[in-house]
């Protein structure tokens, strides 16, 4: 069910801004030089302010990336400013010794997109709406359960 309220449900769901990214690093070499610093740099992630959970990915054979969330914008990109995030993103980006390819995208939460029902629910609502949320290009969205004509 559409609410505003998910205080029940779990952190990650109440992020507000998730950050997505990868590198394509250029071996065991650069993975293994590199680790102090990305644990070190976990342990701050993992504290700052704001800070609701992150994922990491892997593509084989030397792509790591992560799905970083948080509650604010100005928090992820206030981390993104700390002195060891810097550091490991000059050695990532230093010419092509240590890393091939990197991304990175940010998203923010749509307003009004939030749902939860069950357990999760601060409202206590069960079951699912009975729309769809609206395209861009629609007033409302249709049933959930389409409607026999006449119905």
């Amino acid at each position: 069910m559409k609410t505003t309220d998910l205080s029940k449900a779990p952190r990650y769901a109440r992020a507000g801004a998730v950050f997505v990214g990868a590198t394509e690093y250029t071996g065991v070499r650069a993975l293994l030089v590199q680790l102090p610093t990305f644990l070190r740099l976990r342990r701050r992630l993992k504290q700052a302010p704001g800070f609701c959970g992150y994922h990491i990915t892997y593509r084989f054979p030397y792509t790591f990336g992560q799905i970083v969330m948080f509650e604010e914008m100005d928090q992820l990109l206030r981390f993104a400013r700390n002195k060891l995030h810097r550091e490991l993103m000059r050695w990532v980006t230093d010419g092509d010794r240590n890393a091939r390819a990197g991304f990175i995208r940010l998203y923010e939460a749509h307003p009004g997109g939030a749902y939860a029902n069950g357990a999760w629910s601060a409202d206590g609502a069960e079951g699912y709406d009975e729309r769809f949320t609206a395209l861009s290009t629609e007033e409302e969205g249709p049933f959930v359960h389409p409607r026999k004509a006449g119905a």
